[in-house]
């Protein structure tokens, strides 16, 4: 994680920059839990042809996003996933708090594919206890936590974006420890439990578990909303903006048309895969008896019909992650008379808001 401003207190806002549309977080936090500011979003204006284009009306999104949250300069932290982050948990043996941070960083190097020469890497430390020797010597720390390494590209893009908005980056975070940070703010994991996220945008699914021993395990995987729409439209010759707009406006599988229903469970059928494959490779790397439940979030979790399919074909039970069930929000004020049903697609911009200086 970047971290550009000094450690202060400070308001900040969660700033989710997807390749299809921004969204925004204000939280306000108090002894008695959460509650929302306010929750934005907008769309991105698609210009494939021109990338310079397609960066402005990403700027011009998050200005509108800024616009409809009333932050004016805020400080915002931001997320980057995909190719250019690897989040990686470690655990070591006994060592000397002065050569905590060279075993980290050789560990970087032998398991991370990124050039770490333009990369930043950040580590968290989650301190355990060994049993204490037979002979009553102290007990040794155990040196286990968890490392995170982004491009220097990737987050110089990031903050490049919301300095052309108007507003103040605070902070680069990684969208998968922010769907963490999201769940245990909220109280949701159980100590015995492992528990897997499913972020599903528009072009990459995150898968994101977390075992009992509080360590994450991160997979990307690029068969996202896009994907699914673009094989849908190959089957049925509908268009992907008929398809995009029908999926939206129907609230089950069950009015929509059979030939519809049958192409999205055969284009949903690699990413189920791939992800069943892997919650099969982490009880298998683990050791354990696999997840115990599932957490769907991201745009196209807001769509009844794929989320049902996916209900169906994975052996383990499956909810909506949405944040605003939890969170205090009124919702009769501007802006959030749908947060009731949309709130997965904030899940991260909510665990971004969340963190804290």
């Amino acid at each position: 994680m970047l971290n550009i401003l000094n450690r202060q207190k400070i308001e900040l806002a969660g700033l989710d920059i997807g390749s299809s549309a921004v969204k925004l977080v204000r939280l306000n936090k108090s002894d008695d839990g959460y509650a929302l500011i306010a929750a934005a979003s907008e769309s991105i204006v698609p210009c494939p042809d021109d990338e310079k284009q397609q960066r402005q009306n990403c700027i011009d999104a998050i200005k509108t996003c800024l616009q409809k949250a009333k932050l004016k300069n805020g400080n915002l932290v931001c997320g980057i996933s995909g190719p250019e982050v690897v989040v990686r948990g470690f655990t070591f043996p006994p060592l000397p708090e002065e050569a905590v941070e060279q075993a980290i960083r050789m560990e970087a190097q032998q398991v991370c594919p990124l050039d770490m020469k333009h990369s930043v890497l950040d580590f968290q430390l989650i301190e355990t206890a060994s049993p204490a020797s037979t002979d009553g010597a102290a007990k040794a720390t155990t040196r286990q936590g968890v490392m995170t390494v982004g491009t220097e590209n990737a987050i110089r893009e990031q903050t490049e974006l919301i300095t052309r908005a108007g507003a103040k980056p605070a902070m680069v975070d990684v969208n998968a420890l922010a769907l963490l940070n999201c769940l245990n703010e909220l109280g949701v994991p159980n100590a015995q439990e492992t528990i897997a996220i499913i972020d599903i945008g528009n072009t990459l699914t995150n898968v994101v578990i977390y075992g009992v021993d509080g360590l994450p395990f991160v997979r990307d995987i690029n068969i996202a909303g896009k994907h699914i729409i673009g094989e849908i439209s190959r089957q049925t010759e509908l268009s992907e903006d008929q398809i995009r707009q029908t999926l939206a406006q129907k609230q089950s599988p069950g009015p929509l048309d059979s030939n519809l229903l049958l192409a999205m469970n055969n284009a949903i059928g690699p990413l189920v895969n791939a992800i069943n494959e892997t919650l099969r490779f982490y009880s298998f790397q683990e050791k354990t008896s696999g997840v115990d439940r599932i957490f769907l979030c991201g745009g196209f979790a807001l769509v009844d019909a794929f989320v049902e399919f996916l209900t169906d074909a994975v052996s383990t039970p499956v909810a909506l992650l949405n944040p605003f069930s939890t969170i205090l929000y009124d919702p009769n004020a501007s802006g959030n008379e749908t947060l009731a049903k949309d709130g997965p697609a904030f899940a991260v911009a909510t665990g971004l808001a969340m963190r804290t200086l």
